[in-house]
């Protein structure tokens, strides 16, 4: 069986059939696309209100995860894999743009994120991140939007992008956060001197 079978196979296994309920359906759509927001907010308030540690790892987090989402763009920019729904095989239950599926943008943010606070030594956060990650790559293959090899994809690069980051960290890291906290104070000056935030 060729590697684009076994994705076909895999996609059929795990895609909703039309008869999905209502209630997995919606549970899927608020894990595919609403989760995303949740995590945003989580890094936000682990930057504005935690303390230097906390903010040093949700930084890591977030600068490991534009180099991984670079490396999606360069690899869709270069190789185009369809979405299910551009190839006419199986259910899609949400819109969405027919861009190269390969890797999944969703999932490289969750996994690189997960990752991150692993490697970082945070194994309970890390974790429930993984899993998370999990949830989101299910989703959108349940969904008809993604393919599980999508989803493998993002994972792996995911995961390489956070063994090589230990390095570009150990002598870049202090560098960018000293930076990235600079430029914070300067842009929330007024917040800062309120009190509103840290």
């Amino acid at each position: 069986m060729t590697l684009e079978a076994l994705n076909l196979t895999w996609f059929s296994e795990i895609n909703a059939p039309l008869h999905a309920s209502h209630a997995m359906i919606d549970l899927a759509i608020f894990i595919a696309n609403d989760v995303f927001y949740l995590l945003v907010l989580f890094l936000l308030f682990l930057w504005v209100y935690g303390d230097k540690q906390l903010k040093e790892r949700a930084l890591r987090a977030v600068f490991f995860t534009m180099i991984s989402l670079g490396i999606g763009f360069i690899i869709s920019t270069f190789y185009y894999h369809p979405r299910p729904f551009v190839m006419g095989v199986g259910h899609t239950f949400i819109q969405h743009a027919p861009d190269a599926s390969f890797p999944s943008d969703h999932m490289l943010i969750f996994s690189t994120i997960a990752w991150s606070y692993l490697f970082s030594g945070r194994k309970f956060a890390g974790s429930v991140l993984l899993i998370l990650a999990g949830l989101v790559a299910w989703s959108r293959v349940y969904l008809g939007v993604h393919f599980p090899m999508d989803m493998i994809g993002a994972f792996s690069i995911a995961l390489l992008v956070n063994i090589l980051g230990i390095w570009i960290w150990k002598f870049a890291g202090q560098s960018i956060l000293h930076t990235s906290t600079q430029l914070y104070t300067i842009v929330c000056k007024p917040l800062l001197e309120k009190g509103w935030i840290k």
